[in-house]
């Protein structure tokens, strides 16, 4: 009878060396799903930590040709000084002036300013265009 189970074990691949390897398999693959996601969350994010910044144009003000008064908001990284990109446009799209402005770190999580930009020719518009750290 002892003969009888062996061999019906054997057939439906319950051996010691069969279980050995299916364990093995397992670890493998719980090795390899734990990278997966950590390798997830550097690439998004959730390890570092990186806020994203927001830019918003307020206003504007059109002082004349030679220059306009650009409002903005530059949301997030409240403890990162940043470099912004403020630029006037004419009428076609143009760039017609732009200024770079340091935005020094704080405590909040908003920031606002003005800036004003020199222009070539009358600008129809302004913006802030984008922000990096400093």
């Amino acid at each position: 009878m002892s003969t009888r189970i062996t061999t019906l074990d054997e057939r439906y691949g319950r051996t010691p060396r069969r279980r050995r390897r299916g364990r093995v398999r397992t670890v493998v693959a719980a090795g390899i799903a734990v990278v997966a996601v950590a390798a997830w969350a550097v690439w998004t994010g959730i390890g570092g930590a990186t806020t994203t910044l927001g830019v918003t144009t307020t206003g504007i003000t059109v002082i004349g040709d030679e220059a306009t008064d650009v409002q903005w908001l530059v949301t997030g990284r409240s403890g990162t000084a940043l470099v912004c990109a403020i630029e006037a446009t004419d009428a076609s799209g143009a760039v017609v002036g732009l200024a770079e402005v340091v935005v020094p770190a704080s405590g909040q999580i908003n920031r606002t300013g003005q800036t004003r930009v020199r222009t070539v020719r009358l600008a129809s518009n302004g913006l802030i265009e984008s922000c990096r750290d400093a």
